[in-house]
């Protein structure tokens, strides 16, 4: 039976660029590109490879989460939105995050946003990897659309802007740096629930999250942003006086437990 853990989603987030290279592609793909339209994470893994046998096993098993609490999640967190992204993040911060609450801060995540969807663009056209649910009725937590092959899988949009939103969460609320951390892994692995990418997109989004983010970041046009939201978040008043939605935070650990990707559903 399938039993992924932990560590392995841990070691191949990190080691995607060294040793396990030789596990997604044929290493002589490599070719030379105008910046524009540069490569900017591992070659998608080739037929055959050891890496697209996992992805197809960890698709097939993901199946079996159908109408669970996990997949009422996937669902949930199907929707990448700003303002959905804050409402996301609100119980592992403790306290909710709204547009019209925290104008600054929304504003942050969408300039982020829209670096992480310009991005993902360039790297799916070079890529052009087929989604898992293409030629199959296997079930999915969203609405296919009307041209299934039109919308590429590599790498997860998702789990790029996940990923790079807890980062910069992170950094602006660094006592919930663990929770956030888990919940924008958390939030990636839903796509792989849902069934819209292989697992190997996501560790890709990952990836490419952190890349994002640290020319997001770095970038001086982006201070004053940066600098209004840090600003924003220290006038906050206490957390208890605006706290997460305790409804939406038990339904969101009802969807975790236990963690899809570490245990056979």
């Amino acid at each position: 039976m399938f039993r992924p853990t932990i560590s392995k989603w841990t070691f191949l987030v990190f080691t995607l660029s060294g040793t396990c290279m030789g596990l997604w592609a044929d290493p002589t793909y490599a070719k030379s590109a105008p910046e524009s339209t540069e490569l900017l994470v591992p070659v998608v893994p080739s037929a055959g490879s050891p890496m697209e046998a996992y992805d197809k096993t960890v698709f097939e098993q993901t199946r079996k989460l159908k109408d669970t609490p996990r997949w009422a999640l996937a669902h949930a967190d199907a929707d990448s939105k700003p303002e959905a992204l804050l409402r996301d993040f609100s119980c592992a911060i403790g306290r909710s995050l709204t547009k019209e609450g925290n104008p600054a801060l929304f504003k942050l995540i969408s300039a982020l946003r829209d670096q992480v969807h310009d991005t993902v663009k360039v790297q799916k056209n070079i890529t052009k990897r087929v989604r898992p649910f293409v030629g199959n009725d296997a079930p999915v937590c969203t609405v296919r659309p009307a041209n299934a092959a039109s919308g590429y899988a590599y790498p997860s949009g998702h789990a790029t802007t996940g990923w790079s939103s807890a980062l910069l969460l992170a950094s602006l609320f660094p006592d919930h740096a663990t929770q956030i951390f888990a919940r924008g892994r958390e939030y990636g692995e839903s796509r792989v629930v849902c069934g819209v990418h292989w697992a190997s997109d996501v560790w890709t989004g990952f990836l490419l999250g952190g890349e994002v983010y640290t020319q997001f970041s770095s970038n001086p046009a982006n201070a004053q942003v940066l600098k209004e939201a840090r600003d924003e978040i220290a006038a906050l008043p206490a957390a208890s006086s605006a706290p997460a939605n305790q409804q939406e935070c038990a339904v969101e650990k009802a969807g975790l437990s236990p963690d899809p990707l570490t245990q056979a559903p």
